[in-house]
């Protein structure tokens, strides 16, 4: 058997899969982010929705999970930032009305909170 031919200069090792490389969590959390909304945006059987979810389940893999918020009751122990308070009508308790970023975190570890927009019951006039 021969010996295998030298690597040409800047020529570069493949990596193992299960290798694993040390990246700022800001960019985890947008990448995350980025993938959220655009999962949200191919609906149904739009292009790209396969490979959206490919993307997401990769990250998922990897430990990276994001959460919305999305008709939860409002709690302040929820890992979230609250960008408005929207009095709304027919609501009997806070709940949040519209995830607008998830929370993202790495292994159970938050990286981001998410930011939300929490309805809370319209007072009624008095005729």
């Amino acid at each position: 058997m021969s010996p295998l031919p030298p690597r040409p200069p800047g020529a570069l090792d493949a990596s193992p899969p299960d290798r694993t490389v040390d990246l700022p969590a800001g960019a985890i959390a947008d990448l995350a982010v980025a993938v959220w909304r655009l999962d949200a945006k191919l609906a149904g059987d739009a292009p790209g929705r396969r490979q959206a979810q490919a993307v997401r389940d990769a990250l998922t893999d990897a430990g990276v999970e994001t959460q919305a918020y999305d008709g939860v009751d409002f709690d302040p122990g929820l890992a979230i930032r609250v960008l408005a308070f929207q009095p709304t009508a027919g609501l009997r308790q806070e709940r949040i009305l519209e995830t607008v970023r998830p929370a993202v975190s790495v292994r159970g570890a938050i990286l981001t909170l998410a930011e939300v927009i929490v309805g809370v019951p319209a007072e009624e006039e008095s005729a």
